[in-house]
């Protein structure tokens, strides 16, 4: 993944650009774009809709295993952008709004989440994967135990969008995490 972080600095940067650039020039009444929606329908993208979508459109990953990376890539570096890209038309459609009302900032800056790593990987079917992922929880005033996320990960079949998303994010609850906005936390 340390290749890709470089290009993913890249997208970022033209992201937050465009967010502040969307933001200086909306106007207050404006209703949030839903460009997925508008794409569906056929209908013409602002400059910052489609400057969105084709953020969007590059982090769609051919590789299951990158589809959870790139995710995780996000919930450590609190963008909630990356981590809305990642996941399946159904889960961004359940989460969008908590995204919107943490300006598309997840976590906390501590503890924090480090050292991911993959201790089960299950093919499901041909188009589906279970990743079950622990990490750490680290503060610079101590550890504060470990975690774990059950990730199913899908491949969309449609013709020419072949890539993998996130369907499901299942979490055991600990007291110190902050948990992602798309996930299911299990007391």
């Amino acid at each position: 993944m340390d290749k890709s972080k470089p290009l993913l600095l890249v997208l970022f940067s033209i992201l937050i650009c465009g967010f502040y650039y969307g933001t200086v020039n909306a106007k207050t009444n404006d209703p949030p774009p839903f460009f997925e929606e508008e794409i569906i329908k056929g209908k013409q993208l602002t400059p910052l809709e489609s400057q969105l979508m084709s953020f969007m459109t590059g982090l769609m990953v051919t590789e299951p295993k990158q589809a959870v990376e790139l995710w995780l890539f996000g919930v450590n570096g609190r963008s909630g952008a990356v981590q809305y890209a990642m996941l399946s038309p159904s889960l961004r459609k359940q989460s969008r709004s908590k995204f919107e009302q943490t300006h598309w900032i997840t976590g906390q800056s501590s503890p924090s989440v480090s050292n991911f790593r993959f201790t089960k990987v299950e093919k499901l079917s041909e188009s589906k994967m279970r990743f079950t992922v622990k990490y750490d929880l680290w503060a610079s005033y101590g550890d504060f135990d470990s975690g774990q996320k059950i990730i199913i990960v899908e491949k969309n079949l449609e013709p020419f969008r072949e890539y993998w998303f996130l369907s499901s994010i299942t979490t055991k609850y600990n007291q110190w995490e902050a948990f992602t906005l798309a996930e299911t936390v299990l007391k």
